[in-house]
């Protein structure tokens, strides 16, 4: 496969696994309300979502230029913007998931995790298989996000070569590819702000207050 594919590819499983992070999320929200669960959670939720922040932050300017003026002004300056950062930026990945893995092992002793109520049990296993997979011990997400820098890099050389003799054909080379990213990065971009939303709803609402939340039954 080309290397559009394997970018598109690589964003979708992002996308994907931050989909099933806000899924999982929206159950332990619903269901916890405790000050000192979330104090817990949130710190560990943040240094998760540091890492989808670099995807997005690395990708958005790319993926703006969707007009041929767009793209004729400002591929060069963002071509070589992007060579320049993305190794840094796949750094902050990989130490994101160190502190993820730290904390996940504190957590991992609280009494709310350990319950036997169905939903959360569920969503607690759900957590658990993520981190394991794609945080800590597998780091299957700072891996994609290696490959999919590294890939748009190669990519992005590919049109910067193509761009010195034909500029359309440069464009609609770099949109058969790049034009299919804002989809997936909005989604991405959807989950970090309602997970953003949830934890700023824990931290400024009294546990007392909290309609519609179960006690745990551990």
């Amino acid at each position: 496969m080309g290397l559009e594919f394997n970018i598109a590819k690589d964003t979708a499983c992002i996308c994907a696994t931050i989909t099933e992070l806000a899924a999982l999320d929206a159950i332990i929200f619903e269901e916890i309300g405790a000050e000192d669960f979330h104090r817990d959670y949130d710190s560990l939720l943040q240094d998760i979502l540091n890492t989808y922040r670099v995807v997005v932050d690395t990708l958005q300017p790319l993926a703006q230029l969707t007009t041929a003026a767009a793209f004729s002004e400002h591929f060069d300056t963002l071509s070589q913007e992007y060579s320049q950062h993305y190794q840094p930026a796949l750094s902050k990945a990989r130490i994101n998931a160190e502190f993820t893995y730290e904390k996940y092992l504190q957590f991992r002793k609280r009494r709310e995790v350990g319950t036997g109520y169905p939903p959360l049990q569920r969503a607690f296993a759900r957590l658990h298989e993520y981190i394991d997979k794609w945080i800590d011990n597998d780091i299957w997400l700072a891996m994609t996000i290696d490959t999919l820098f590294k890939h748009t890099f190669r990519f992005l050389g590919e049109v910067a070569e193509v761009n010195k003799g034909d500029r359309d054909a440069a464009f609609q080379l770099y949109v058969s590819c790049m034009g299919g990213l804002p989809p997936l990065l909005a989604i991405i971009g959807d989950a970090i702000n309602a997970l953003e939303r949830d934890m700023a709803i824990a931290a400024n609402t009294d546990t007392t207050a909290v309609a519609g939340r179960t006690a745990l039954a551990v």
